[in-house]
């Protein structure tokens, strides 16, 4: 069995990268975000893998890798808002959770799944750092 995170990582970037806007500017795409990197910006964040499930054979493991996307977007003085988040994640979720092929080398990719989102504020001196983290499930069969 091998571990394919970092090629789910650049199907992620690759799916994202330069297709999502808000106000009709592309959104950065990062697995670490540059220090002095200005929001909105996305990070293509942690990865779980489970072990293989029941319907793995000698032949073929097929397994369950989880990844978040995180979108971060700053608010200035008291305009904080949910709803750049909230619409840059819109965006993703289309992108992502698609009902087309998708191509990861070396996996046979059975589904993918949304298991939720998480929206929440950071309180910064004069800003508010709004973020939403959206989880998705890929089952993947090893070719």
């Amino acid at each position: 069995m091998k571990d394919p995170s970092g090629l789910i990582r650049t199907w992620v970037f690759g799916k994202l990268n330069g297709t999502v806007t808000y106000l009709a500017v592309a959104v950065p795409v990062y697995s670490f975000a540059p220090k002095d990197q200005t929001m909105p910006y996305m990070l293509i964040g942690d990865h779980i893998s489970s072990s293989e499930m029941e319907e793995s054979t000698k032949d073929k493991w097929i397994a369950r890798y989880s990844f978040s996307i995180e979108v971060y977007f700053v608010n200035t003085g008291n305009d904080a808002s949910y709803v750049p988040v909230n619409t840059i994640s819109d965006s993703v979720m289309q992108i992502i959770r698609t009902r087309t092929a998708i191509a990861i080398a070396g996996y046979t990719v059975i589904g993918i799944i949304f298991e939720g989102s998480m929206t929440d504020k950071i309180d910064m001196d004069n800003r508010i750092v709004t973020l939403k983290i959206m989880n998705f499930t890929l089952t993947m069969e090893e070719t």
